[in-house]
């Protein structure tokens, strides 16, 4: 039979239970090439097009740079004319 005192004891484990499960997952950082005459929401606008799974992030870097190139990403992630050894 069920009493006042297990629903209580229950009750506090389930409470610390959910505690736990709520901690903070860590920062999700996103780094966004922009050109630096390009408005930031644009940049913001054209790198979620191409990586869907980066909304909802907790820091935006934005990396800039002068190229005169567009400012698609190229495989390895760096801006077109980027040197991708640094």
């Amino acid at each position: 039979m069920v009493n006042a005192s297990l629903i209580n004891r229950l009750s506090r484990v389930v409470d610390l239970i959910e505690q736990r499960s709520r901690q903070k997952r860590p920062f999700k950082v996103v780094k966004v090439h922009r050109r630096l005459e390009e408005n930031s929401d644009a940049a913001l606008e054209r790198h979620y097009a191409a990586h869907p799974e980066d909304r909802g992030a907790d820091v935006v870097i934005f990396k800039f740079f002068s190229d005169g190139g567009t400012a698609d990403e190229n495989q390895n992630g760096s801006p077109p004319g980027a040197d991708s050894g640094i």
